[in-house]
């Protein structure tokens, strides 16, 4: 049996600085699994510059494997849970063979079905936008939702489930593709595209007394933007779901709201990992009717694993980014 894995040359710029080598196949010892990767979701925040994350402490550093949520099948069995050929969900590294001693790993659900949905809108990022608006934000029917990055995972759940809800959803995308997919197959009222667009003046177009809820999947200068633009209405709840360190605070001094007239609540998806099953039981009931849509952008193989990477670092992606054992 070979064993091969994806690797940190150097700070990622360009598929270079990555490498794929060859690696010894990890012992089994009693109470483990031994598994096979057969998806693998692509991630670019694990890797993503030091300083640009919440968590920049914890990123990988160069000879690290790159970090990686799989769907993997299992080999060899010690564990009194998972047996031989059943299939799990687990942060298994960008790697062909990976053991795990059990903790923290999640057997597929029957209706996580094609598997890769475990990775995308069945999996966790659609769970964060599940528990983020319905949980944190306690979205109401007839709310107007705003969401950034649209087309991604989380962006495209969150305007699902403002829709299923009886919400009225507003996307955000970097494209003009992008913008028609959210409208068009994830059901967005309408999305502004960034760079064809005045952010600004189409929002106030679109809720001209402003948002009550904004999904934020992007920080950075667009919360920003938002904010500043007082495009969230007074009452209006801010859901960050972005991996950068943003504090609004002094945007929302800035753009003169009065202290707690605007609700900031930064999502922790890991929280609600206890409440995965009530998840899944909504989502997949709503994937199963047609009422959930998500793209998937597919790479073929370990090789094509450094460029479908710096891809989805540089925001080229359209959909989950995922690779193919």
């Amino acid at each position: 049996m070979r064993n091969r894995e994806v690797r940190i040359r150097r700070t990622p710029a360009t598929p270079g600085d990555f490498e794929v080598v060859h690696a010894e196949v990890p012992r089994l010892t009693n109470g483990g699994i031994l598994c096979r990767a057969r998806w693998l979701a692509v991630d670019p925040f694990t890797c993503a510059p030091l300083g640009n994350a919440a968590s920049a402490n914890v990123r990988p550093q160069p000879g690290d494997i790159v970090p990686a949520l799989g769907v993997c099948e299992v080999l060899e069995s010690r564990h009194d849970v998972f047996a031989v050929g059943q299939h799990v969900v687990l942060d298994c590294g960008m790697r062909e063979i990976c053991v795990s001693d059990g903790h923290h790993v999640c057997a597929l659900h029957p209706g996580q079905s094609p598997v890769s949905t475990a990775l995308g809108v069945l999996g966790p990022s659609g769970m964060a936008a599940y528990f983020g608006l319905l949980d944190l934000a306690r979205l109401r029917a007839g709310e107007r939702v705003l969401v950034s990055a649209a087309a991604n995972v989380a962006g495209a759940m969150a305007g699902q489930v403002a829709k299923i809800k009886g919400a009225r959803a507003i996307g955000i995308g970097s494209s003009r593709e992008k913008c028609d997919w959210a409208t068009r197959h994830a059901r967005f009222a309408g999305c502004v595209d960034l760079h064809a667009q005045n952010l600004g003046s189409r929002l106030r177009q679109l809720a001209p007394r402003g948002f009550d809820v904004y999904f934020d999947n992007s920080g950075g200068e667009l919360l920003e933007a938002v904010l500043l633009g007082r495009h969230v209405a007074p009452g209006g709840r801010v859901i960050l779901n972005s991996v950068r360190a943003d504090d609004p605070a002094e945007l929302l001094r800035q753009a003169g709201y009065a202290p707690g007239e605007i609700t900031v609540l930064r999502l922790h998806a890991a929280r609600y990992e206890q409440r995965r099953g009530e998840f899944l039981k909504d989502a997949i009931a709503w994937y199963g009717a047609d009422r959930l849509v998500c793209r998937e952008d597919v790479a073929e193989g370990l090789d094509n694993a450094p460029a479908h990477l710096i891809k989805a670092m540089r925001g080229e992606n359209f959909g989950r980014s995922l690779i193919r054992l």
